[in-house]
């Protein structure tokens, strides 16, 4: 089950401006963003031959022309899905409508997975270095997320703030087409933050895999040494 962060899972009220006479929200928009992780798994089956053969984000520290060997790596999908629900006072006398935000529900989850090659999780030492190495990916995904939970909140209120919480009265033949429009509106705000937060965790995620980091992680355990053996496919 996810594990809500009670830092920063929680509800933002907003309160909308007044609009004409014939069109008053009933209540305030209800913002209701939320992070959640799954536990994480650990992945610990597999040789370093066959981590050799997986696919990462991770750039070669050490640059061109120059081999690495991966003995363990983070991997998580960062999930979004947003609810957006309009409500509606028809106002017959007018033949119009008035529409306004309801409830916009944004929900973040992150699924993480370590994997560390077999070879690596049996040395005590070099266990202990490659997983302090890789949680610090997940802990930057966790960290990203109740950061961009916020951020979110805020760029949803000042956007719709500025266009309007509510619209009408509108003409009853165009208050589909108008709750269609609110709705895109909304959408194009949470995507354009989700988007800038995935650049982001690029960076994040990179920045720790970094040349120093990696000879940090390899001198605290010298006496473990990788072999040709290891990464021969045949010795899986």
């Amino acid at each position: 089950m996810p594990v809500f962060d009670p830092l920063t899972a929680g509800t933002l009220l907003i309160l909308a401006a007044g609009g004409q006479e014939l069109c008053q929200m009933e209540q305030p928009t209800n913002i209701d963003i939320r992070p959640s992780t799954e536990k994480v798994e650990f992945v610990t089956h597999l040789s370093l031959a066959d981590l050799q053969q997986q696919e990462t984000d991770t750039l070669n520290p050490y640059g061109s022309g120059t081999q690495s060997v991966t003995q363990g790596f983070a991997q998580g999908r960062i999930s979004m899905k947003a609810e957006i629900k309009l409500d509606l006072k028809p106002l017959p006398k007018y033949r119009a409508a008035c529409i306004w935000y309801d409830t916009i529900s944004v929900k973040f989850s992150i699924d993480p997975a370590v994997y560390i090659a077999k070879e690596v999780y049996k040395d005590r030492c070099m266990k202990k270095a490659v997983m302090d190495h890789e949680m610090k990916h997940v802990m930057a995904d966790r960290k990203l997320v109740n950061r961009y939970s916020q951020i979110m909140g805020q760029k949803i209120m000042t956007g719709l703030k500025a266009r309007g919480f509510m619209a009408g009265p509108v003409k009853a033949e165009a208050a589909q087409a108008t709750a269609d429009q609110m709705r895109r509106t909304a959408e194009q705000i949470i995507e354009t933050e989700f988007q800038r937060m995935q650049l982001d965790r690029t960076d994040m995620q990179r920045a720790i895999d970094s040349l120093e980091e990696y000879e940090r992680v390899s001198a605290l355990c010298p006496d473990f040494k990788v072999t040709p053996k290891m990464l021969d496919p045949r010795k899986r």
